[in-house]
């Protein structure tokens, strides 16, 4: 599937309302309709006429018939009809995307780029049904990639981060961590330009207010006015104009717990790092938090589930572990990729290849992906030393123990610019989209 072009400035000319005629707007059939009605009138008016002409209308008839079998007709004829004919569809098509352009007028700024607004909703929402889990960077990373080839989105976000922001508002409000859930709203939004400088504006000043975003305390704001954490997330789908829906694993606030390699566990994200060595399992207090209706029914009606890039332990699993979403992550018909992180990290992922990641997911879902996402494009040494000084390796990866497992495998050059080891967003989505659809949608 080829990622759509970007939006182009509005124009009067051909370039702009060219997309009425697109496969697929729904507008060629009502052209149709209109120039077959238009026809249909003219034949009345022409019968009406020579109905009330009666005995006289060979007054109308005969120089119409005299044209008709003169040698300027004979050698033109042809042409002048066929240009009429041209000239009149161009005139419906274009009163139809004027009256159109009218109509939205009230609702669009530009509505001369009503054409291509309409073409690109149309095309998105025939994408591939997607869910994607997670938390961070990674997770609103991937969004900004695959809003480019479906609206049918849906973003499962972790919630059990405590530091920051969200952590000073977990602790006076009791609530789930909104950091992430507004990272990926305006990831999908569909003018992230705006929104996503709102939402992530991060205050400076005032002491109350300092370190905080926008987007938490929007967050925050509604879910005390609802009542209720899901209901606030349901009030921001409507409020935002999302090329998807973003949502919670759970509405309930929720403290990760991480047993470690060496059997010790750590009470709290912000406290993993300051304890080295891998992690081994993670659960969440209380350990069985309901989950979101909306996320069971996403995974139940995906065509894929993206599990990464991001943090394993922090953010990939947390939302994984709640109960209901592990089991409709079983259950789910959806082929289910996780893409490999290109670097360890610190007090998570300490010595872990490849396969190491897989099995961690396996454990804790109790289901093998589908398919393996790696990035094959080596790292400059610049960034191999800046990681390795705080502890991160790039991840080691072995094919063949992929390939004996008979487990689905792909390396892609998926490395994203300077300074950080991350995935570029366009080239992961493309990759994932054109892979499912390469499968016949499978």
């Amino acid at each position: 599937m080829k990622r759509l072009p970007p939006m182009a400035p509005g124009s009067r000319t051909w370039g702009s309302w060219r997309y009425w005629l697109v496969p697929g707007m729904g507008v060629k059939r009502h052209v149709t309709w209109a120039v077959l009605g238009a026809s249909v009138a003219i034949v009345g008016t022409i019968g009406f006429t020579l109905w009330l002409l009666g005995d006289r209308r060979d007054a109308l008839a005969a120089p119409i018939e005299d044209l008709l079998v003169g040698a300027g007709w004979t050698r033109a004829g042809g042409w002048v009809t066929g240009a009429l004919v041209a000239l009149g569809v161009t005139f419906t098509v274009a009163a139809i995307a004027r009256l159109n352009r009218s109509l939205l007028s009230n609702w669009l700024v530009r509505p001369q780029d009503a054409a291509q607004l309409v073409h690109r909703r149309l095309t998105l929402a025939r994408g591939p049904k997607i869910v994607a889990i997670g938390g961070g960077t990674g997770l609103s990373l991937l969004l900004r990639g695959l809003r480019e080839h479906s609206s049918n989105l849906t973003a499962v976000v972790a919630v059990s981060d405590d530091g920051g922001s969200s952590g000073r508002l977990r602790a006076a409000f009791g609530m789930p961590a909104p950091g992430d859930l507004s990272d990926c709203l305006a990831a999908l939004s569909v003018d992230e330009a705006s929104l996503g400088r709102l939402l992530q504006y991060r205050f400076t000043r005032g002491e109350a207010l300092e370190g905080h975003t926008f987007g938490n305390l929007l967050i925050t704001t509604l879910s005390e006015v609802e009542g209720d954490f899901g209901d606030a997330l349901r009030v921001m789908q409507r409020l935002l104009n999302l090329n998807g829906a973003v949502w919670p694993a759970t509405a309930q606030a929720v403290t990760l717990r991480v047993v470690k390699a060496d059997g010790s566990v750590v009470e709290g994200e912000s406290n993993l790092a300051a304890h080295p060595g891998p992690a081994a399992r993670v659960t969440l207090n209380p350990d069985a938090p309901e989950a979101l209706p909306e996320v069971v029914a996403a995974l139940a009606d995906a065509d894929l589930v993206v599990l990464g890039p991001g943090s394993v332990f922090t953010s990939t699993l947390p939302p994984v572990v709640v109960p209901a979403v592990a089991a409709a992550l079983r259950d789910s018909p959806a082929t289910l990729v996780q893409v490999i992180n290109i670097m360890t990290e610190a007090g998570e992922t300490d010595g872990f290849d490849a396969w190491d990641h897989v099995d961690a997911i396996e454990r804790h879902v109790g289901r093998r992906p589908d398919l393996v996402v790696v990035n094959d494009t080596p790292l400059d040494a610049e960034r191999v030393a800046a990681y390795r000084a705080e502890g991160a390796e790039v991840v080691a990866v072995d094919p063949d123990r992929f390939r004996a497992a008979d487990m689905a495998f792909v390396a892609w050059p998926l490395l994203g610019p300077a300074p950080h080891a991350q995935h570029d967003p366009a080239a992961l989505a493309r990759g994932l989209v054109t892979w499912w659809a390469e499968r016949g949608g499978r």
